[in-house]
């Protein structure tokens, strides 16, 4: 079973970008999360590793409201 605090980290991953996997692996190539399936419909990172997926979003740059990438920091 999945916590709480997996599937809300899983959701803003998923609004950071769309799950890329290989196929046969649920693992998201972007940022490493797992997905509910190896087609990699949504993220759903596991309870262990919740630190990871929390760090590698947070390190992401900022967006604009019109989609533009803007480095943090700047």
């Amino acid at each position: 079973m999945t916590s709480p605090e997996a599937l809300l980290l899983g959701a803003r991953l998923d609004e950071d970008h769309a799950p890329t996997t290989n196929g046969w692996m649920p693992v998201c190539r972007r940022c490493g999360a797992y997905t509910e399936s190896p087609q990699g419909l949504r993220h759903v990172p596991s309870d262990h590793r919740l630190d990871r997926a929390r760090q590698w979003l947070d390190s992401q740059p900022v967006r604009r409201r019109d989609g533009a990438k803007v480095a943090v920091g700047v």
